[in-house]
């Protein structure tokens, strides 16, 4: 908060000192008073006149004396003024605020004009007149050509993105344009409505103002019902009482709309608004010079134009300042747009590439994975085939042959088997009949169930499943997950080896180890080995379906637990399965399935790897199709 204060105080003192220094600089030029003489210092600089007499209603005198070594006079007129009397006056050609004067030194001249105030008039040599306005001119075209460049781009802008603070801007900016257009081409209007209009431009660049200021710093403008009739209401009224021929009413309407404007600048700093600094300077340098532009208006003493000043004032630069800080502010929000827009397009890129590499590379696993199915169906296959063709031709090889059919037909159906689960684990078609369960007896009945492969293979199962580990869980797909582990240490483990299954509580996590003393996986291997399908360079010298590790994490992921690996190359592997120890208690939840499994009324194959599946109640639909709703959740 501290870090924005200095920023407000600058920007307050920068308006206030821009009204002071146009006060004090304009009190710096002297002004010819009715009846003194106009030297040649004087009109070589340009000299206003000052103390008209009105002697006639609507009529003004000023009577001056002309001075030594003095040339030719002009004399500028821009309140809309008349000219009734001097006969050497006379309107100069393409300006209707210029006269030249033919006076000669020492004459005595009286200048009588109509209108319905003191006319604001001033005396200058023709060359200086000549350059003056050469220069104005040329500051009203740069001023006039910042101004439409801006509206134009700004049109662009919001041809593409229709914002409503771009519209606001469009709008200040055409206000502009044609208010400089309208000050180049008619610098002095006799018109009484032409000249209503031409003051109505002023009221009206300070409503666009404040406007613009609030829409850009994102205040919430009323668009529709009360609010949009009260705003348009506020707006009518500012601009009646802006137009008000009582100058301290008008002045002081204009200066209130211009502080508002500020103070949106000034509470979007103060509010840590991005980019609220790159109007509030611009806008309080802008607003300095609307004020001081507004102090002749006023009529007041303290304030009476020199030429200098009228010029700046006519060349309408003094509305760049704020019109090029909205310009910047929104130049540099489209700018973060579109770095945030290529930022998000370069991320989609990459996560496009990505993706499609993901997807290249699970269609490639996916061809290699059919290769490999179709290959380990093939050798079992022809294996059984040649086994018969040799007992067609020699029934009498039956008994040595039995063994070897009968492990490959085994394989084959463990292979059926397992790719039937993975395929409804890939569709989520896998329902778990959650109930207590001590994870320790079923590692126990599963390594009760393969010691008499690991003896046939020579191997030592040691399992100690001594310690209680309630979980929540399936308790067949809890076996078939320790199956798997135990049965893939069996494989790997070569004759003379040992396999320790340990159960142990760590935390509020049941653990069941299986330890195995085989060949080990390569660091290189260790990250791929849940992946489906894949083989290692041991898988050759035994039958196997590579699912069994894929199966079992992501069984383990549907109780909510996983599998970690610990193995080094000739030593072994420890495969660790980690579930919640803390049981959910309730009845029976069934999660990680879809909500609702619809089946065929067609023959399916049997899936025997869900044999504990509670008791379903067939709920008759339209057509041939069944919806299975488990009992004992279905709600009344």
């Amino acid at each position: 908060m501290k870090q924005k204060w200095p920023i407000l105080i600058f920007s307050a003192l920068l308006t206030a000192s821009i009204v002071l220094a146009g006060i004090w600089g304009n009190a710096q030029f002297e002004h010819l008073h009715s009846g003194s003489v106009l030297t040649a210092e004087h009109a070589a600089q340009g000299i206003a006149l000052d103390g008209w007499r009105q002697e006639a209603p609507g009529q003004w005198h000023f009577t001056f004396t002309v001075g030594e070594d003095i040339p030719s006079l002009t004399l500028c007129v821009t309140n809309t003024a008349a000219p009734l009397a001097h006969e050497g006056l006379t309107s100069l050609e393409r300006s209707g605020e210029l006269y030249a004067l033919d006076v000669a030194p020492g004459e005595t001249v009286e200048l009588v004009f109509t209108c319905g105030r003191s006319p604001q008039t001033w005396l200058m040599t023709s060359a200086f007149a000549s350059r003056a306005f050469r220069f104005r001119t040329m500051t009203q075209l740069i001023a006039l050509t910042a101004f439409v460049t801006m509206g134009m781009v700004l049109l662009a802008l919001y041809h593409y993105k229709h914002l409503p603070e771009l519209g606001y801007f469009l709008l200040y900016l055409v206000i502009m344009s044609v208010w400089a257009l309208m000050v180049f081409f008619f610098p002095a209007i006799r018109n009484s409505l032409l000249q209503l209009i031409l003051r109505s431009f002023f009221s009206l660049t300070v409503l666009a103002s404040a406007l613009l200021a609030a829409g850009l710093l994102g205040v919430k403008l009323p668009r529709s019902g009360r609010g949009l009739l009260a705003l348009a209401a506020g707006c009518v009224v500012f601009f009646a009482l802006s137009m008000s021929s009582y100058p301290p009413l008008r002045v002081g309407m204009l200066v209130a709309g211009m502080c508002l404007c500020l103070y949106y600048l000034m509470a979007a700093v103060n509010a840590d608004y991005e980019g609220a600094a790159l109007m509030l300077l611009p806008g309080a340098v802008t607003t300095g010079f609307r004020v001081w532009a507004l102090m002749p208006g006023l009529d007041s003493v303290l304030f009476v134009e020199s030429v200098p000043f009228y010029l700046l004032r006519c060349a309408r630069l003094y509305d760049l300042p704020f019109a090029i800080g909205c310009m910047v502010f929104v130049c540099r929000r489209f700018a973060l747009l579109f770095d945030r827009t290529e930022q998000l397009a370069r991320e989609l890129d990459a996560r496009v590439a990505e993706r499609t590499k993901e997807l290249t590379a699970e269609t490639e696993a996916r061809k290699s994975m059919m290769l490999n199915i179709f290959h380990d169906l093939r050798s079992p296959l022809f294996a059984v085939s040649g086994g018969l063709e040799t007992l067609e031709s020699a029934p009498e090889a039956l008994p040595a042959l039995l063994p070897a059919l009968r492990q490959r037909i085994e394989f084959l159906r463990r292979l059926t088997e397992d790719l039937f689960l993975a395929a409804k684990l890939e569709q989520k078609q896998i329902l778990l009949n959650e109930d207590r369960a001590a994870l320790n007896e079923e590692a126990a009945a599963v390594c009760a169930a393969c010691r008499s492969e690991a003896d046939q293979k020579g191997v030592e199962l040691h399992v100690s499943a001594d310690t209680p580990l309630p979980v929540w869980g399936d308790s067949v797909r809890l076996q078939q997950i320790i199956q798997n582990l135990v049965t893939n240490a069996i494989h790997y483990t070569p004759a003379g080896g040992s396999i320790h299954v340990d159960c142990r509580a760590e935390d509020e996590t049941a653990c069941v180890s299986v330890q195995d003393t085989g060949c080990g996986i390569a660091p290189e291997d260790q990250s791929a080995v849940f992946d489906r399908y894949f083989h290692t360079t041991a898988d050759k010298k035994h039958d196997s379906t590579g699912l069994g590790l894929t199966i079992a994490q992501e069984l383990a992921h549907l109780h909510h637990g996983e599998i970690t690996l610990q193995s080094e190359v000739g030593k072994g592997s420890i495969f660790t399965l980690r579930l919640p120890a803390s049981p959910r208690r309730g009845r029976c939840s069934w999660n990680h399935r879809v909500p609702t499994l619809t089946t065929t009324a067609s023959a399916r194959p049997p899936d025997t790897n869900t044999r504990r599946l509670p008791p379903c109640r067939l709920s008759r639909r339209r057509g041939s199709t069944r919806r299975l709703f488990p009992q004992s959740r279905r709600r009344a």
